[in-house]
């Protein structure tokens, strides 16, 4: 994998192939995939529930990727807490991944991108190479 060309590409790329089976816990989901992620990408260090200030991201590629992961979105009181603790993120790290697994309801998914697509970077950034083009939250849904 070409880690230092696109370091969000290639985990992206990662959670994209990568395929939980037998997880019923959001740990289950975070060991699954922190297997796949040292599986494909072993001279990266990765970190689960790392710190940074008061707040713990669920995952962190060579202390430049965040990955957050939430299962089962079903309530609002979920997404409520999810984008609480994405504007926190927001603070320290410029863009992030929110892997979302489990059941999820369909208009709280919508809630959510459309929360996701207001917090895009303005058009001097677009001009620019950010990793992820305008896009500081990157939604992927794992079923």
């Amino acid at each position: 994998m070409f880690w230092s060309l696109d370091p969000f590409g290639t985990v992206k790329g990662v959670i994209e192939s990568w395929q939980p089976k037998g997880c019923t816990t959001e740990k289950d989901f975070e060991q699954s995939l922190l297997k796949e992620l040292q599986k494909k990408l072993k001279k990266q260090r990765i970190q689960t529930q790392y710190g940074l200030g008061r707040q713990r991201i669920d995952i962190v590629v060579d202390g430049k990727v965040p990955i957050e992961l939430k299962k089962d979105l079903k309530r609002t009181s979920a997404l409520q807490r999810a984008v609480g603790q994405l504007e926190q993120y927001l603070q320290d790290w410029d863009h992030l991944f929110l892997v979302l697994c489990g059941d999820i309801e369909p208009d709280l998914l919508k809630t959510l991108e459309k929360y996701a697509g207001g917090k895009e970077d303005d058009l001097e950034a677009l001009l620019s190479s950010l990793p992820f083009g305008t896009e500081k939250i990157i939604i992927m849904v794992k079923r």
